[in-house]
């Protein structure tokens, strides 16, 4: 008999996951549960979620299920830190996302809705996927989904830029490498579009003086999600990244 692969694909970057996680909520993937696991046990989180769920299942498997009316399951997993080629015993994050329909994930206490504001999906406390409902032209209701900054996450941006503000505008200091660097770090957030409108808003709070504005563009740091670059490489997987880790052998 042949062994069952295993080999879940995992993003090209943090935005890239993040990406398919919002593309993903929107193909009606938006009950989930989520959670860390040490990198030791992913391979035993994935063989529990495939047999308790079927998140290995072909997109012609969920095809059939879905017509009939079952719930369907992607497991989507990323490390939680930024080299785990290098150090394989660190955590991973997980998002185990379904669709409506019969099933055991939507009957469980823990599994939750990503439409719901008390219960959005997020990524560790930085950022939280949100969605506004849009009508069809058929008259059916469907959601809209972007990322956005958590209150907490953002909340330390506005101290941050504040702070910045108030050293550019300091007859005695008029230092700028603090602001400088800080608004570098902005560019850097994933560029998706509620994030974007959260950056500028960033800026036109922090009432830095307007002889910056030009110098640091800042009313440019939106860079966008480019949908056309690819999610996933076929030789990043879980089972590649993980390679030497004292990990169980897949049964």
């Amino acid at each position: 008999m042949n062994k069952k692969s295993y080999a879940v694909h995992v993003a090209v970057t943090k935005t890239a996951a993040m990406r398919y996680i919002a593309e993903t909520a929107g193909h009606g993937y938006h009950l989930f549960q989520s959670g860390v696991v040490p990198a030791a046990k992913v391979l035993q989180l994935i063989r529990k979620f495939d047999d308790s769920y079927r998140v290995l299942a072909t997109r012609g498997m969920r095809d059939n299920d879905r017509l009939r009316g079952r719930s369907c399951a992607r497991l989507v997993l990323f490390p939680a830190v930024s080299s785990p080629e290098e150090k394989p015993e660190r955590e991973w994050l997980f998002w185990l996302m379904a669709t409506e329909g019969v099933g055991e994930l939507s009957k469980e206490k823990r599994t939750m809705d990503a439409r719901e504001p008390a219960s959005r999906l997020s990524w560790e406390k930085q950022y939280a996927l949100v969605s506004r409902p849009v009508r069809r032209r058929n008259g059916d209701l469907d959601y809209v989904w972007t990322w956005v900054l958590q209150d907490g996450f953002i909340s330390r941006w506005r101290h941050a830029f504040a702070k910045a503000a108030g050293r550019v505008r300091s007859s005695r200091e008029r230092e700028p490498n603090y602001l400088i660097k800080l608004v570098t770090s902005l560019r850097r957030l994933p560029g998706f579009q509620g994030i974007n409108r959260q950056k500028k808003a960033l800026i036109t709070g922090a009432d830095i003086p307007r002889t910056w504005h030009a110098e640091l563009n800042l009313m440019q740091l939106g860079t966008v999600v480019n949908k056309a670059l690819p999610v996933f490489h076929p030789e990043r997987t879980v089972e590649n990244m993980l390679k030497g880790a004292n990990l169980p052998p897949p049964i």
